[in-house]
């Protein structure tokens, strides 16, 4: 090769803005060939890795834990040994300085700004420029509060970029949705009567894997909870799909799921087991975490007898699972987007699906 070949960060996910760089697996100007696995890359839904597009040389100067735009290079792969000028490094320092603005801001937070009339003059600092960021903005009528103070007597803490990247999804659904909460309450002694009752029939099951099945056959009634509010309109999925939130000790993850509504309790059963244990391996791809249209999160685990669940994009609601009271009794909790439904059918959802957990027979 004569010029110099850049390994671009892929977009897995449509919206997916960055990438953290969590190993390198070469050191800078090793040998590689077609395929080597490059570096591991991490975004707000799986960890993957990036090969090499060709064979010859890599080289790189981004450390782990640094965090990089989709579509930018990670690396180049050159046919020389020795460092080469790129384009990321060739530039004059002029220019650098020129475009290092730019990279700050987002590309929904520059759609944003051309719809709002904002400039970059409008965001004074260095600090990265989001959505949510544009959305303050323009409420303010284009005046960009400073920072505020940090008080006496506190430390900083560390996040892990993939915590800033879950941070940055986390505002930016918030600052789109309209979201309420609604819960009910179960009695965990008739619970644990479907559950037994499900193991003599020889299928065991656990309250998540019960709830996903009982949850996925009830949505084909409620489709404003299988769904999305966007361009001014709700949207309903053609099918379920719902993600399962886990979070044992390798960050947060949704697989996913799929054609929840067409498997039977065994299935959904097996199809749980298989995602957590691809999970537990690390071993989670795209499509396992890709495609959810409702969210299940289960903390009854952890003894939390109420939370409030967060809702995901593209997604019109999520439902969590509760631990027991001492009185016997647990809640279901719904949090949902009120543009799509509202508290009454809401609650209508969580009262067929209490119904559904406590009496119906297999």
């Amino acid at each position: 090769m004569s010029e110099p070949v850049a390994v671009r960060v892929p977009r897995l996910n449509p919206n997916d803005e960055h990438a953290v760089i969590v190993r390198w697996h070469v050191t800078a100007g090793a040998p590689v060939h077609v395929g080597q696995p490059l570096v591991t890359l991490e975004t707000t839904k799986v960890t993957f890795d990036v090969e090499s597009p060709a064979d010859g040389f890599a080289f790189f100067d981004r450390e782990p834990n640094s965090e990089i735009a989709v579509g930018a290079p990670v690396a180049w792969i050159t046919d020389t040994p020795r460092p080469v000028r790129t384009p990321a490094t060739s530039a004059a320092p002029a220019a650098a300085s020129s475009t290092a603005p730019t990279e700050r801001f987002t590309r929904k937070a520059r759609k944003l700004m051309k719809e709002r009339g904002l400039t970059e003059a409008d965001f004074p600092g260095d600090e990265r420029v989001d959505a949510e960021t544009v959305e303050r903005a323009a409420r303010r009528g284009h005046a960009v509060a400073p920072a505020p103070r940090v008080p006496h007597g506190v430390r900083p803490l560390e996040l892990l970029p993939s915590k800033v990247l879950e941070i940055q999804t986390l505002l930016r659904v918030r600052s789109e949705v309209v979201p309420s909460t609604v819960a009910v309450t179960l009695a965990d002694a008739r619970l644990d009567e479907r559950l037994r009752r499900s193991a003599a029939d020889g299928q065991v099951v656990s309250l998540l894997e019960l709830t996903l099945y009982e949850a996925a056959h009830l949505l084909g009634e409620w489709p404003e909870l299988n769904g999305f509010y966007c361009d001014g309109r709700a949207w309903s999925y053609e099918t379920v799909a719902i993600g399962v939130a886990v979070n044992l000790g390798r960050g947060l993850r949704v697989p996913v799921v799929k054609d929840a509504a067409t498997l039977a309790l065994r299935d959904v059963a097996s199809a749980v087991r298989a995602l957590s244990l691809r999970y537990m391996r690390d071993e989670l791809g795209i499509d396992d975490v890709t495609g959810g249209t409702f969210t299940i999160t289960d903390l009854s685990g952890e003894g939390v007898v109420h939370f409030v669940p967060v809702l995901n994009e593209r997604q019109s609601a999520i439902l969590g699972i509760c631990a027991a009271r001492p009185d016997g009794a647990r809640d279901l909790v719904l949090t949902f987007d009120h543009r799509l439904s509202d508290g009454m059918r809401a609650g209508r959802f969580l009262a067929a699906l209490r119904d559904r957990l406590e009496q119906r027979p297999q």
